[in-house]
């Protein structure tokens, strides 16, 4: 028997626990960006309150304070691996650009043209 009351006292101990730990009532992260990025129709209790009385101002200056954060987390590339990628980068888009184009020059050869209805001179 005592030893259903040790159990019973544990389970007890273990919910107060849980009870008096801090719940995150204002979280911060992604949530508040998407927030205030919205681009949708207004969400219910969108209003001050639900951002807790921040003004939009506010709300920016915060977002730009943790994107500087956050990009001094990232690791950079050094200056020459970097232009040498940039080069990659350009050089594989005219090669696309170049692809694509002479396959529209030729399909546009074979193709008739349209009469637009208005009579030149």
């Amino acid at each position: 028997m005592a030893r259903a009351s040790a159990t019973r006292s544990d389970k007890r101990a273990a919910t107060k626990l849980r009870r008096a730990r801090p719940r995150p009532s204002n979280r911060r992260g992604p949530q508040n960006v998407l927030t205030f990025f919205h681009c949708g129709r207004p969400q219910a209790g969108a209003g001050p309150a639900r951002h807790g009385g921040v003004q939009p101002a506010g709300r920016l200056r915060t977002f730009l304070r943790e994107v500087r954060i956050e990009m001094s987390k990232v690791t950079w590339p050094p200056r020459k691996e970097l232009i040498t990628s940039t080069g990659v980068v350009i050089v594989a888009v005219v090669i696309a650009g170049a692809y694509i184009g002479v396959w529209d020059f030729i399909w546009n050869l074979n193709r008739p043209r349209r009469e637009t209805g208005v009579k030149s001179g």
